[in-house]
């Protein structure tokens, strides 16, 4: 069977094959890494999808492929070799020394003489001071002899153009791979889904109650501390399994459109690099436990920073968080990543005068800025959404120490 260039991204055109894990003849298990490639986001492991034999390779290390080109080929368990595995390879045909003629030939052979150059001493003299090629000039003036004066005017020209291309080129710096990707994709998104954006602020103190009591079990049994990121995950997963149609994917499919129902609650996570972003997936995460969310975005965060991400990493999900933290935003407005349907901003937490009991309180609390995909989503299920998800986020239940 042929082993193809999987599309590991929504924009994915193009891997380089780094690696390989395996030589032709190897057995190799299913789900075994069998092939290390860099795409325009990260460096990954690519697993053997079944239990077969490493047959043939056909993509070399360095090669740049297309998604979809074939990487190599796959024996499965009980298949023949194929004529091309048994095929022995041809001697290489033994390269003859010259001959003693050609030999004699080549020493008596010799370049052509150079031409003269017709050039007065003291442009002899300039030429060689500013480096000018004289060989240059008496080509573009043949049978003149040249002078002083031409030599200064080649020269003056020679600087000006290294001039110019120097200003015009001092302040242009070629995107990375990373940034590249990143505006292929916002534009992308812009051009094609039509995104509306529902806001709302809400407190946060049910969930920093909820991390101080949580925070030594969950050191103890993930070894780190768990993170705001971490609770909003949690709740955002409930909150989705409540209301599955946000899980919703836009699909097209030889002229007809469609959705793709979600299977499960996946939720990318924004992570911040030097010169971008990266959005691993969260697998599963409905059901799951504060902690093991906890450290399964650690784990993620780690790979996206190292750009080391796992294939399964890339899978297309719905839905994205990004938390902008500690920044200087009270709130933002996400892009939906081509291929999803919806995106969670929050902006740092700060506090409010907000009413409570007939009363005037100060508050701590953050921005949610939901953006959602409108040929999918209308807005009367993404406030219901975005209520359930404040209701969760203030009122809990949160687990208890």
């Amino acid at each position: 069977m042929d082993f193809l260039v999987p599309k590991l991204s929504a924009t994915m055109e193009t891997v380089k094959v780094l690696r390989w894990l395996k030589q032709a003849g190897d057995k190799v298990a299913m789900g075994e890494p069998l092939v290390e490639l860099e795409t325009d986001k990260a460096t990954m492991e690519v697993e053997s999808p079944v239990d077969a034999t490493l047959a043939e390779v056909l993509g070399a290390e360095g090669d740049d492929l297309p998604v979809g080109a074939v990487l190599a080929r796959l024996r499965l368990l009980g298949e023949a070799p194929s004529a091309s595995e048994t095929q022995s390879t041809a001697p290489s045909a033994a390269v003859a020394p010259p001959s003693k003629s050609a030999s004699l030939a080549s020493e008596s052979s010799g370049e052509a003489p150079a031409p003269r150059i017709l050039a007065s001493p003291l442009a002899r003299r300039l030429a060689k001071m500013n480096g000018a090629d004289l060989a240059h000039l008496a080509a573009a003036s043949p049978f003149r002899r040249i002078r002083g004066r031409d030599v200064m005017a080649a020269v003056e020209e020679r600087d000006a153009k290294q001039k110019h291309a120097a200003s015009s080129s001092a302040d242009f710096e070629p995107f990375s791979s990373v940034r590249r990707q990143i505006a292929e994709a916002v534009t992308l998104s812009r051009k094609t889904i039509p995104s509306f954006v529902i806001d709302r602020w809400v407190e946060t103190a049910a969930i920093d109650q909820a991390r101080r009591a949580l925070t030594r079990r969950i050191e103890q049994s993930t070894g780190g501390k768990p993170t705001l990121t971490d609770f909003l995950l949690f709740a955002l997963a409930q909150s989705l399994s409540a209301h599955p149609g946000i899980l919703d994917r836009w699909h097209e499919d030889n002229g007809r459109v469609g959705r793709m129902r979600a299977s499960s609650v996946d939720i990318g996570i924004v992570v911040a690099l030097s010169d971008g972003v990266m959005i691993p997936a969260l697998r599963d995460l409905a059901g799951k436990s504060i902690d093991d969310i906890s450290q399964a975005r650690r784990e993620a965060v780690g790979r996206a920073r190292l750009g080391r991400l796992l294939q399964a990493d890339l899978e297309p999900v719905s839905f994205s968080l990004s938390n902008i933290g500690g920044s200087g935003a009270d709130r933002f407005e996400a892009i939906i990543y081509p291929g999803q349907s919806g995106i969670l901003a929050v902006g740092r937490k700060h506090e409010r005068v907000i009413a409570r009991a007939g009363g005037i309180a100060v508050a701590k609390g953050v921005n949610l800025t939901l953006s959602l995909d409108h040929r999918l989503i209308d807005g009367i299920l993404g406030a219901q959404f975005i209520e359930t998800l404040a209701e969760r986020i203030e009122r809990g239940p949160w687990p208890a120490s």
